[in-house]
């Protein structure tokens, strides 16, 4: 099974043998040849046994989301966002979804909170 790098920019696809795995304080672990970034790995060997090392799993691909609030002339914030959802190959996404004004809210907090939720619900359907 390949490992895949997790960092949005790179997500390489690895064959196990063009990686290096290290076991530091944090865990195992592999950086990525191409953008060295660390990836977590899981032994699930038997305890005493030979290590056996897997990628943890996500639930989700690594998708780009940005989130803001844009001031307003009356002191208000509208929500923006802008999404791009990764596709299942390195580093390739889909054409980004932007989104000018998904609601005014007093609060810049509120709005990027807003904006955020908005994301994880259209990403969870998508």
């Amino acid at each position: 099974m390949p490992l895949i790098c997790e960092n949005v920019e790179c997500r390489a696809v690895l064959a196990r043998g063009q990686v290096r795995t290290v076991q530091e304080n944090e865990g195992w672990c592999f950086y990525c040849p191409d953008c060295k970034v660390r990836n977590a790995l899981n032994d699930i060997g038997a305890p005493g046994g030979p290590v056996e090392l897997v990628q943890p799993e996500r639930s989700d691909l690594p998708h780009k989301v940005v989130a803001t609030a844009r001031p307003l002339e009356d002191g208000k914030y509208a929500a923006q966002l802008r999404v791009q959802r990764a596709l299942g190959m390195k580093g390739t996404y889909a054409v980004e979804e932007h989104w000018e004004q998904l609601g005014v809210f007093l609060d810049a907090h509120e709005a990027v909170a807003h904006a955020k939720s908005v994301a994880a619900d259209w990403l969870g359907k998508a």
